[in-house]
């Protein structure tokens, strides 16, 4: 009987320890989802994004880049920091889903000013962002991951 009452008390504390060393996963929100896409998911090295510019359109038309424009790049960091190529550095936010604020300082007059876009879309790999200009045109962006 003794033997019996040890190998049912190792079997329930075997079953439990087995139970509760599970993984359990908790499901990502769609702009947590979002977030994770643009800047990372802030494990070992995967902190930042970087995505290159690939194309523009103005209304719906295709603008054809310059040289120079084809090697913009814009950094997002997990901890929602961001950086240009055009030397311009601040922060980035997505609070709701499919909208991306971004809020930098120009260093020439320490002045702060903030964009917000669309984003039409997101993946791994490819982003595409839109905005309304100030005379009512649409710009959309469309990027690549550059890292």
């Amino acid at each position: 009987m003794r033997l019996k009452n040890t190998i049912l008390f190792f079997a329930i504390a075997g079953a439990i320890f087995i139970l509760s060393s599970c993984a359990k996963t908790v499901a990502t929100t769609p702009i947590q989802f979002q977030k994770q896409l643009l800047s990372g998911t802030g494990t070992y090295q995967n902190t930042q994004h970087t995505w290159q510019l690939d194309s523009t359109k103005l209304n719906g038309v295709n603008f054809p880049l310059t040289t120079l424009q084809k090697n913009f790049k814009k950094t997002y960091t997990f901890d929602g920091g961001y950086s240009d190529t055009d030397n311009y550095t601040g922060k980035w936010e997505i609070t709701t889903l499919g909208k991306l604020k971004e809020t930098f300082i120009y260093k020439a007059t320490n002045k702060q000013d903030s964009t917000v876009y669309d984003i039409v879309s997101i993946n791994s790999v490819q982003l595409s962002l839109s905005k309304k200009a100030t005379n009512g045109q649409v710009v959309s962006y469309a990027f690549k991951i550059a890292n």
